[in-house]
């Protein structure tokens, strides 16, 4: 059930009090691009705020939000309260319940420049994580390009790629697939390594070549397929391409094509044949990194079940980073592991 209004008229110490967890964040300036607010977390559920540099994001998840909310009034008071982090502007991202019955169709607001509170930004911007830059853009749908809560586990792709080229003397060979805008790959060829990115959309894969341009990076010297992961995984094994480190961040659910015979994907029903397949193509004492939102596999114990199931036996496991700072009140809504092969 919605939470009372009462919520709402002390929003404004929470978000101070959410402020206050994260100075560690603001401080050292690691990132210009983190989450400030977190739904029940942070003591209001369906309520996220989301930070990208000069602008900001305002979540509100249909049917969890208190009675009474008003988005202009919650943007105002989150614009306040950061433009003195040098936040510009605040739009407004409103999430249905059931996105299936919207027929495709985006709610205007969320293709709309001007901002809910403050002044219209450009179409993109781009915000700086670790040792590179990405592009987000707050007013192209739903999404921005970006998952916030991988923040830390690219510092981990990052790092291990600089390890092995320390240890072999050569770059190590990358592959990300459900690549989305490709920031894992330029956290991987920022260390030094030849990476290749798969996704279905040539949009995002594009999104993914500007991201290698804004840090110097040659698009030319990496790959970039837009096919679906199987259908890379069968190429790849034809051609007989190998990898160091395979990247596995795949969506829930993800619908199929009948003329490509490519078929519906499900998390909860497919992930162990995606570990499987992956496996396939390593080098020797090579790796994977495993990650899911699906909240079926963040129960406990439960994606590790689906790795082993995938690879026959359990591996050798490799541990990753602490949850980031500004998502370690909800680390139940995410899981990632990595391992050895």
């Amino acid at each position: 059930m919605p939470q009372t209004n009462a919520h709402l008229l002390d929003f404004a110490g929470l978000l101070k009090a959410a402020i206050a967890r994260r100075r560690p964040l603001l401080d050292h300036r690691r990132t210009s691009a983190f989450r400030l607010f977190s739904g029940e977390a942070d003591g209001i559920d369906g309520v996220f705020v989301d930070v990208y540099d000069r602008g900001a994001t305002l979540l509100a998840y249909e049917g969890r939000t208190p009675r009474g909310f008003d988005e202009m009034q919650v943007a105002a008071n989150v614009l306040s309260q950061l433009s003195p982090l040098g936040v510009h502007a605040v739009y407004f991202k409103p999430f249905a319940r059931d996105r299936s019955k919207m027929g495709g169709e985006l709610p205007p607001v969320v293709t709309d420049p001007t901002p809910a509170a403050g002044e219209p930004l450009p179409v993109s911007i781009l915000i700086r994580e670790h040792d590179w830059k990405l592009e987000v853009r707050l007013y192209d749908g739903l999404s921005t390009g970006l998952f916030l809560d991988q923040r830390e586990n690219r510092r981990f792709v990052a790092d291990w790629v600089k390890d092995r080229i320390r240890s072999s003397g050569k770059p190590p060979a990358v592959l990300n697939t459900f690549a989305y805008t490709c920031a894992f790959s330029v956290a991987a060829a920022t260390a030094g390594a030849i990476t290749a990115s798969v996704d279905v959309s040539g949009r995002y894969l594009d999104w993914g070549r500007r991201n290698f341009e804004h840090n110097n990076l040659d698009p030319a010297l990496h790959r970039f397929a837009r096919m679906d992961t199987f259908e890379f995984f069968g190429y790849a094994k034809r051609k007989g391409l190998k990898f160091d480190l395979i990247i596995l961040d795949p969506p829930s659910f993800a619908s199929g094509n009948k003329k490509k015979g490519i078929r519906p994907w499900s998390s909860v029903a497919d992930y162990a044949r995606l570990v499987g397949e992956a496996a396939a193509l390593l080098n020797p004492k090579s790796v994977i990194f495993a990650s899911t939102n699906t909240q079926e596999l963040c129960r406990p114990g439960r994606l590790e079940r689906e790795i082993v199931k995938g690879l026959g036996k359990p591996p050798r496991w490799l541990r990753l980073p602490d949850m980031p700072l500004d998502f370690a009140r909800d680390s139940e809504r995410f899981d990632a592991r990595a391992f050895a092969v």
